[in-house]
């Protein structure tokens, strides 16, 4: 744990050695520590200067074409690889090896810090793995390119293979190399960024939580605490039971506080926030009396917090029912970062939420603009169903259920509202159950039949309390009071 020491030592090696051959390992050791203690631009600078010394050419900046050109000339050559290809691949050279260990760290941090030189470095990773043969570092590469083609494609034959890809290289992981030091920054690579267009979001929300027990086990505080970020996101998205996520959050806030990981304290920070209004709008949950569960002043506010930030007030006010605001926030998202062409689960939802919402703004203000919002995100939707049902089924049901008590087609609703609530029901979305329920029940309103509406309106009551939000049981306590 003498990391300061172990640095300083590394240091006096690498002046005292004479050629690169001797400076590796010590080289290889530095740029772990250093992306541990959160120093990814050194660690970056670093891996960058050793590799140009073993004659590798890195660009400093990628224009948007060549990184396209680069994405898909790395495609064709992958493109009728299988996983058993991966496990009967020669094994690369060990003083190569070492090429993809500074291009696994530059990678990672690229991902954060330079995005744009991310894919650049994943396919460079893959292109070093097809030619010289693979070692335990490949496999991170093709996990990773697998990130960067859902990221720049919707189709669903490419997220197929990206999911395809992904799941060879952690069976390669699991049965060839059994290197557990790589488990955690696969598991959060694969299950953050690529499973949830394929796998139910239950299954990668528990392999997430996986993956940070992983990295606590060997030491990888730095990966774990990357896991537990996705993991209580994709887990809220899923609907587990709020208050055990509440638990979970805060054991992972203890842990962060004890390990001095700001960054993750100020992610998980607003995520409770959000867990907390949904529960009981933080009348007993609230993180006021608790300063490790508070963001302050001194927090290290990561580049994309800001995003985060509107993403989680556009996800409550959604909740809470403030339409007005709900549309204000998902618009400074969009401001920071267009939904258009990207696939992250985060814009996903809220491509999901936004049509719903753009409902409850058409009743103040029916604009051409507004109404194209819906039907866009069916469209959207619909794309993501066509690679998993069980996750976006539900969602596309819900959008059209509303489109048609929009438009006044009651009978096409009503069948659409049941389908809508029958596939949350399946997919174990309690939390989307429930909405589908007061939805129709709000629908049933409008069209007269108050008995309908409150069998609807007592079902979202009872999805609601599974999923521990008081906050909405008592907003649908008062619809039930209306009739």
């Amino acid at each position: 744990g003498y990391v300061e020491k172990a640095q300083t030592i590394l240091q006096e090696i690498l002046g005292e050695c004479c050629c690169l051959e001797d400076k590796l390992p010590a080289y290889s050791l530095l740029v772990t520590i250093l992306n541990a203690r959160e120093e990814g631009v050194h660690a970056y600078t670093t891996c960058e200067e050793v590799l140009s010394q073993l004659g590798e050419t890195i660009p400093k900046l990628l224009e948007p074409k060549e990184t396209a050109n680069v994405i898909l000339s790395t495609s064709k050559l992958i493109q009728n690889t299988t996983d058993t290809d991966l496990l009967e691949m020669k094994e690369m050279d060990e003083n190569l090896s070492i090429y993809l260990k500074f291009y696994s760290v530059m990678a990672t941090v690229a991902f954060f810090a330079k995005p744009k030189m991310f894919p650049f470095l994943v396919c460079r990773m893959v292109e070093l793995t097809m030619k010289h043969g693979i070692c335990k570092y490949s496999v991170m590469g093709f996990v990773m390119y697998a990130a960067v083609l859902c990221g720049k494609s919707s189709t669903s034959k490419d997220i197929k293979f990206a999911s395809y890809i992904g799941k060879a290289a952690i069976t390669c992981l699991k049965k060839r190399f059994q290197a557990a030091v790589q488990v955690p920054k696969v598991y959060f690579s694969y299950y953050g960024y690529v499973a949830f267009h394929t796998e139910p979001l239950q299954l990668c929300a528990q392999m997430l939580r996986q993956g940070f027990d992983a990295g606590m086990s060997i030491g990888e505080s730095g990966t774990a605490f990357f896991n537990s970020i996705h993991h209580i996101k994709t887990a809220l998205i899923a609907g587990e039971n709020l208050p055990t996520l509440l638990d979970r959050a805060d054991y992972y806030l203890d842990l962060a506080d004890q390990y001095k990981n700001e960054l993750t304290k100020t992610y998980l920070c607003i995520f409770r926030e959000t867990i907390s209004t949904l529960i009981d709008k933080g009348e007993t949950t609230s993180s006021k009396s608790n300063p490790k569960y508070t963001i302050t002043e001194n927090s290290i506010k990561p580049a994309n917090s800001s995003e985060a930030k509107q993403f989680h007030r556009a996800f409550q006010a959604f909740w809470l029912g403030h339409s007005e605001r709900c549309h204000h926030f998902i618009g400074r998202m969009l401001e920071m970062n267009s939904v258009a062409g990207t696939s992250r689960l985060s814009d996903v939802v809220i491509t999901f939420l936004h049509g719903l919402n753009c409902f409850q703004m058409l009743k103040k203000q029916n604009t051409s603009k507004l109404r194209l919002i819906p039907q866009d995100a069916i469209n959207a939707l619909k794309t993501f169903n066509s690679n998993s049902q069980w996750n976006f089924r539900n969602k596309v049901h819900l959008l059209e259920a509303e489109l048609f008590s929009f438009r006044g087609k009651h009978e096409e609703a009503k069948a659409s509202y049941a389908a809508a609530i029958s596939s949350a029901q399946c997919s174990r979305f309690i939390h989307e159950q429930g909405l589908a329920c007061e939805l129709a029940g709000f629908h049933y309103k409008k069209m007269g039949d108050h008995e309908g509406a409150r069998g609807l309106f007592s079902q979202a009551r009872q999805c609601y309390s599974e999923w521990g939000s008081q906050t909405k049981m008592d907003s649908i306590a008062r619809e039930l009071e209306t009739l």
